[in-house]
């Protein structure tokens, strides 16, 4: 078997070479790429794709995002999110992502994080014993509506049956939805675009303005990534997944979905003296809250609500919030949620970029490459 790692500089060339000597696995979907060539943290020398062929036939790869954290004087540090793994079916058990990993590790230095893992990448990373949990952040799963065949298709494959549960369940749901008293104003796709909520205003972004630039430095100062405005606005620019129009590809990770959608939202208080940024994504009938910014705490109220009103109107599932002052605001409206169910999440570090973290330090739901697919 041969390894092989391409570095962004290489990543075009050889993906549309890889398009016609490896028509059946593609190991970066034409989304993904875009995304690399065009991320500002990344480097042409970064070393983002590792190959395993054999016979010059491509069985395996695995992908990293190029990233920064901020150590405890605020100096910058390079490092990588490991970011997609795949073996095909009929070399499985046989270590070859361990070696990809180690090729990784390599290439990198041990700067390497994870989160938003499978469990067969994470029975590979613990195996190495070089990777200590950094942060479990408490969450929690608000169920609005059922999806049991969704949630349980990987288990036991498509299910007639829980499919007609859930569009049962979902009937009286939807019927009792109608009570919820939504707020009014002109319809957008799947929004609204301003609504008033007591003394404040949400109003529907198109595009980071300044104001909202200034918000989010001013308050992402301790956040290990501090990702900005300009990095988000790489992020919406350039989407792993898209709810459009998609050439078929043989690529094993989600690049297309039903639903895939970005929705920002600025809250202004009545005299403008409290701003608020807040981030929802959509993704298969999900919903995830990848960012919040505010001013002040009693932002979080007409936040929730925006929340509720999106599950609603866009008919999803389930939505998963891990900010603590959010899931307290969503459970007030307890009596609308199927269930609550406890989703944590965990992040974790190669032993030799711990000493690079500070001990104080706040991080996002989306951090990592979750903002990407929710």
């Amino acid at each position: 078997m041969e390894a092989r790692s391409i570095t962004l500089e290489e990543l075009l060339p050889h993906t549309e070479q890889a398009r016609v000597t490896d028509p059946a696995l593609v190991p970066v979907s034409p989304l993904r790429l875009q995304s690399y060539l065009h991320n500002p943290r990344a480097q042409l020398t970064d070393h983002v794709l590792f190959e395993m062929r054999e016979n010059g036939r491509l069985i395996a790869y695995r992908t990293v995002l190029p990233d920064s954290l901020y150590g405890e004087r605020g100096e910058p540090r390079r490092f990588a999110w490991l970011s997609g793994n795949y073996v095909l079916p009929e070399y499985r058990r046989k270590g070859i992502s361990t070696a990809l990993l180690q090729q990784v590790e390599a290439r990198w230095e041990g700067q390497l994080m994870y989160t938003n893992y499978a469990p067969a990448s994470k029975a590979v990373y613990d195996r190495t014993g070089q990777f200590r949990l950094l942060r479990k952040r408490e969450g929690t799963r608000f169920y609005l509506r059922a999806a049991s065949a969704e949630l349980l298709k990987a288990r036991l494959g498509e299910s007639r049956i829980l499919k007609t549960g859930d569009q049962l369940v979902n009937l009286f749901v939807n019927k009792r939805l109608k009570n919820f008293d939504l707020s009014s104003g002109s319809e957008d796709n799947l929004w609204y675009e301003a609504v008033g909520e007591g003394n404040y205003t949400v109003t529907r972004l198109t595009v980071l303005d300044p104001p909202m630039a200034t918000l989010i430095e001013k308050h992402n100062k301790q956040n290990l990534f501090r990702r900005d405005a300009g990095i988000f606005q790489w992020i919406l620019d350039f989407p792993w997944v898209t709810a459009g129009d998609a050439d078929p590809v043989p690529y094993h990770f989600s690049y297309r979905s039903e639903q895939f959608q970005n929705l920002l939202y600025k809250l202004e208080s009545e005299h403008g003296k409290q701003l608020g940024l807040l981030w929802l994504l959509i993704h298969d009938r999900k919903l995830s809250i990848p960012y919040l910014f505010m001013d002040d705490e009693k932002l979080l109220r007409p936040m929730a609500r925006v929340c509720m009103e999106t599950i609603i109107r866009s008919e999803l599932a389930h939505a998963t919030v891990r900010h603590e002052g959010l899931r307290r605001e969503l459970k007030l409206y307890r009596k609308w949620f199927l269930s609550l169910r406890d989703m944590p999440q965990l992040i974790f570090a190669h032993r030799l970029i711990q000493e690079s973290i500070p001990r104080e330090f706040t991080v996002h739901d989306g951090d990592g490459d979750v903002v990407f697919t929710g």
